[in-house]
């Protein structure tokens, strides 16, 4: 499939997005509204069960010990985080599954907007119909999420231990406070770094789902695709979700509830900026061929010249 490199204008797109929906802006934030409450409700469920199974397993697990030496304790006390983590990564597959869904509900009705000039708001169901490339796509950021976790988790618990090593081993086994100072700005490097990985991913998989709502692609062939075009417009897009995140922030300061104002302008500035990489919806790139000939008109005449 074709798509255009360095086409993606930051404020461009913001400006095409909310051209796009200004005419029925308080559909597209009914649409915000049910999806954000569905999505919530479904995390909360979820959450609630990780809850319930690592508490239930971290009695169990204690009990067990009490009576036990130090490393079976240690092991008590370690194994239900372990075993949240888990959980989480499974019921993160869900969480990002629905809202993926409604996502691409939302960027259905987006381009039955750009091609008819309806907004539907029952479009938003649509996504139900991509399921399973959602999923497929939440699996995989889940797992990507999964690991880096995990890398943090051990370059930090080491970094720390080590930190700890190094500060009780000043003169005559003083306090050396420089240690603990440089595990700070160790720990500022990590989420320096954290951040920075995650922008990247968000860049690559900007247009994953439109890809699947737009072009019915599967989740691996959208993904595939969001990626090679997202290294093809990266400092376009990385601008543009700048932006975007500034304006959800700014939306987040109103109470928190201004972010349900915001989120359609900024799915619609996603929407827009796809646009101007792989074309109109459901059409792609598609030159306009000229007009037929008029019988007896010079060719200096004719229409398209």
């Amino acid at each position: 499939m074709d798509y255009q490199s360095g086409a993606v204008s930051p404020v461009g797109s913001i400006e095409k997005g909310w051209g796009i929906i200004k005419d029925d802006y308080w559909v597209f934030v009914g649409m915000t509204v049910v999806a954000f409450i569905i999505t919530l409700i479904v995390a909360f469920i979820l959450g609630l069960i990780n809850t319930v199974i690592t508490t239930v397993i971290s009695g169990i697990l204690g009990f067990a010990s009490s009576n036990a030496g130090d490393a079976a304790k240690i092991t008590a006390s370690i194994a239900p985080q372990i075993i949240s983590m888990v959980i989480s990564l499974f019921t993160n597959i869900l969480v990002l599954t629905v809202s993926g869904v409604f996502f691409c509900g939302i960027y259905s009705a987006l381009a039955k907007k750009v091609n008819t000039g309806v907004a539907d708001f029952g479009e938003l169901f649509s996504g139900t119909s991509k399921i399973v490339p959602c999923l497929t796509f939440a699996a995989v950021m889940s797992l990507i999420q999964f690991i880096i976790n995990i890398v943090v988790l051990v370059i930090g618990v080491a970094a720390g231990v080590g930190a700890i090593g190094l500060a009780t081993m000043g003169k005559n086994g003083s306090f050396n406070p420089a240690a603990l100072g440089g595990l700070l700005f160790l720990v500022l490097g990590l989420f320096l770094a954290t951040l920075v990985v995650n922008l990247i991913i968000s860049v690559l998989t900007t247009f994953v789902y439109p890809l699947i709502a737009d072009k019915n692609l599967s989740g691996i062939e959208a993904l595939t695709l969001s990626i090679r075009a997202g290294m093809s417009n990266f400092g376009g897009i990385f601008l543009l979700l700048l932006l975007v995140g500034l304006m959800l922030i700014g939306g987040a300061f109103a109470c928190l509830i201004g972010i349900i104002f915001v989120a359609p302008i900024a799915s619609a500035s996603l929407f827009a900026a796809y646009q101007s990489v792989f074309g109109n919806s459901g059409g792609g790139f598609r030159q306009t061929p000229p007009p037929p000939p008029v019988w007896n008109t010079p060719a200096g005449q004719q229409p398209g010249y």
